[in-house]
């Protein structure tokens, strides 16, 4: 059965071993055989990109539930623990300086009305009945409200929207009941919405990275569907490159450089690809490589606050 299986998703035939190893040893060599219909012997790019892919995603979500991230701590947690470390940090700041400056940072921490509480660290400067407090979307919403919020109805959300000086809609109900559950949810179900936010990114933001090469090499009168080959093969091997890195992060520990090592890579690849596929001189491969990545580095950024989003709707 698993015989089949393999054979069936990777056609187990030595198919993979070939594509595998122009694909990541031959850059451009892939696509450019693609485009000349030399296919048969090799993975469809399309089966490729989705096993790749697959991996990949697999591997951020483990990495991302490491023990070091696996906290079950939901979000209003970690908020409140950052806060209490950022009161603990600036009075003992405050306590080093001249008795004027003191003063004036303890009045701000006071007026800021943080929720924390420092435990033992500040005694009368802290106001305890600020400790079950949420702060949400610039709000301050009392024990009371912010217990009952998931059973208000529609008017209930209306009136705490009122008194908190906002106006009521169906975007600020939608966005207070979700700032609950985002605030309710743990970095675990937080970080495999956030997963699933990228991996829907990625299938948007490929075929963007195409219609950029359409665009570049515009002259050559070449179908979209070509440029898109190349796009896949492209993110494959950047797919397996940081696959490998995370799966040696789950194993031993990673200095934060090898992620710059790996995005050094995958650019040296992407310029040697385009070389090689689109057959054309260095300098105008070089100030393509240019453009492409300064305008897909502005997408990916649009992209991931949009991953980010979408992981707060979804939660």
């Amino acid at each position: 059965m698993a015989e089949e299986v393999l054979e069936g998703v990777f056609h187990f035939d030595g198919k993979v071993f070939r594509t595998l190893r122009l694909l990541l040893f031959a850059p451009g060599s892939l696509t450019l055989r693609f485009w000349q219909g030399k296919r048969v012997a090799y993975v469809p790019p399309v089966r490729l990109y989705v096993f790749i892919s697959f991996l990949f995603f697999l591997l951020l979500s483990l990495a991302l539930h490491a023990p070091e991230h696996g906290a079950t701590r939901t979000l209003g947690e970690r908020l409140r623990q950052t806060s209490i470390q950022f009161r603990a940090d600036s009075i003992r700041l405050a306590g080093k300086m001249p008795t004027a400056d003191s003063a004036r940072i303890k009045l701000l921490l006071r007026k800021s009305r943080h929720v924390a509480v420092l435990n033992g660290i500040v005694n009368s400067d802290v106001n305890s009945d600020t400790v079950e407090y949420r702060r949400w979307n610039g709000v301050l919403y009392t024990p009371q409200e912010w217990r009952e919020l998931p059973d208000y109805s529609s008017a209930q959300f209306d009136d705490v929207l009122r008194r908190h000086g906002q106006e009521p809609s169906v975007l600020s109900r939608f966005v207070l009941r979700q700032g609950y559950r985002v605030m309710q949810s743990s970095e675990q179900e937080l970080s495999h919405q956030f997963v699933r936010g990228i991996s829907l990114m990625m299938f948007v933001l490929m075929p963007v990275f195409a219609l950029l090469l359409k665009l570049l090499y515009i002259r050559r009168k070449q179908y979209y569907l070509a440029h898109l080959m190349f796009a896949i093969h492209v993110h494959c091997f950047a797919f397996l490159l940081f696959s490998v890195n995370m799966a040696l992060s789950l194993f031993a520990h990673m200095p934060a450089k090898s992620i710059l090592v790996v995005l050094l890579i995958v650019a040296l690849y992407l310029v040697l690809a385009l070389h090689k596929a689109y057959q054309q001189n260095w300098l105008k491969t070089a100030v393509k490589f240019a453009f492409l990545l300064g305008l897909y580095s502005l997408v990916i950024a649009v992209g991931l606050v949009g991953a980010l989003g979408l992981s707060m709707v979804l939660v």
